[in-house]
């Protein structure tokens, strides 16, 4: 791995005071692991906003990494493949709503351990991996928002 850029890149975390160095992509995905669900990383160089990537550990299901390679890219996730089973996997987008995503978009350790490690070396997504935009994907919203969460919550 190239240490210059390594080095550049900190992860951040909610629950963190400030972004912390990054000493391999391993040991970083098994910090995000043993962190609750809504705590995962925020990976970005020291010293700008992109190219970045969010990786958080959904556990039964696995890793959802998202990459922004630069300010004007849209959003893609890293996928186990572009053949997406319908959506069944419950995803609270940060307490704005609650989707069904597909399988498909939660990847193994060693899929997400090679997508950053090339991020970690390279600032890109990995080419030789599958990637599909935000937009490009089969989802279910169950709720959005505060008025639709709380009649979602009562009904169930």
């Amino acid at each position: 791995m190239n240490a210059e850029i390594q080095s550049r890149f900190r992860a951040s975390f909610i629950m963190s005071d400030a972004p912390i160095p990054i000493a391999s992509a391993q040991d970083l995905l098994a910090d995000v692991r043993s962190r609750p669900v809504w705590d995962g990383a925020s990976i970005s160089p020291a010293d700008a906003e992109y190219p970045r990537v969010h990786v958080d550990w959904h556990e039964d299901h696995g890793f959802v990494f998202q990459c922004y390679e630069h300010e004007e890219s849209s959003s893609d996730f890293l996928v186990r493949g572009r053949d997406f089973s319908p959506p069944t996997v419950e995803m609270e987008l940060g307490g704005q709503a609650l989707e069904r995503w597909p399988r498909e978009l939660f990847v193994s350790a060693d899929h997400a351990t090679q997508a950053l490690s090339h991020f970690l070396e390279h600032g890109e997504q990995d080419p030789a991996l599958e990637w599909v935009r935000i937009d490009a994907f089969p989802r279910e919203t169950l709720w959005e928002g505060r008025a639709q969460r709380e009649a979602w919550e009562r009904a169930n």
